[in-house]
């Protein structure tokens, strides 16, 4: 048995853009309400942030982030890294009510060699669903989703009370 290897070459444009450079964090620009940086901000409040990802694996796609620019975990205090994970377990159940997923994938990468495109810490909430991948994905290479992320984001902010 070998190892099968799914390349996402498209993705290139998105780590060659300028957002990653240091001095230009792309969620410190959403943080602060930079209208450039285009975004859909579920909840926020003074030390963190729940935002659709603009570019989701599936519908409902959340990353939760903290509002002030670090990389580890152990840059959080307790009180910080008790609200990220907290967050992190209420994005789940407003998920859950909101989308209706049968699973999750959840994730926190942490350097750029372990998959970590943007240098500031944050967890990735992927709803999954059956029947993910249909013709289109495996013929046309192209990912189908059944909702806008604009009908996504109005889903998931009459839900949002859950987040705080």
């Amino acid at each position: 048995m070998y190892l099968e290897y799914l390349w996402a070459t498209s993705r290139g444009k998105w780590v060659k853009k300028d957002h990653h450079k240091k001095d230009r964090c792309i969620f410190c620009a959403i943080a602060r309400g930079d209208k450039s940086v285009p975004s859909k901000i579920v909840h926020k409040d003074k030390d963190m942030m729940v935002i659709l990802n603009i570019f989701p694996y599936n519908p409902g796609h959340l990353q939760v982030v903290p509002i002030k620019h670090i990389q580890n975990l152990d840059e959080l205090t307790k009180e910080e890294f008790d609200k990220f994970f907290g967050l992190g377990k209420k994005s789940i159940k407003m998920l859950k009510k909101a989308m209706k997923p049968l699973g999750f994938n959840i994730g926190i990468n942490i350097g750029e060699v372990a998959g970590a495109s943007i240098q500031h810490l944050h967890m990735q909430i992927v709803p999954r669903y059956k029947r993910e991948v249909g013709f289109m994905e495996i013929m046309a290479h192209t990912k189908v989703m059944p909702m806008s992320l604009d009908e996504v984001h109005k889903r998931l902010k009459a839900e949002s009370h859950i987040l705080k």
